[in-house]
């Protein structure tokens, strides 16, 4: 099952991405609000703000959570998809 690890332990993190996935596919804006997690809420804003400086597409969020729970990380999915440049997502041509 896709994302099985990370949806079994309820990740914050993996939702707010799928809702970015969400509001993205359906040409909407995100306003993001974890209700009493400001530190989830900051950590989303730089994530968002390094995908954007990256033009990440939505093809490339899918890949990052692919990626990520395919395999157990030490760090949590927003340290990862920070330290993974979008560029290497993305097929050689």
């Amino acid at each position: 099952m896709l994302f099985k690890t990370v949806i079994y332990h309820f990740n914050h993190q993996f939702l707010a991405i799928i809702q970015l996935i969400a509001a993205s596919e359906a040409g909407r804006p995100l306003i993001y609000a974890a209700y009493g997690d400001k530190k989830l809420v900051e950590s989303f804003s730089e994530v968002y703000n390094y995908l954007k400086n990256q033009n990440a597409k939505v093809a490339d969020l899918y890949h990052y959570l692919h990626l990520y729970s395919d395999r157990y990380h030490k760090s949590s999915l927003f340290e990862y998809i920070l330290r993974k440049p979008v560029s290497s997502l993305r097929p050689k041509r």
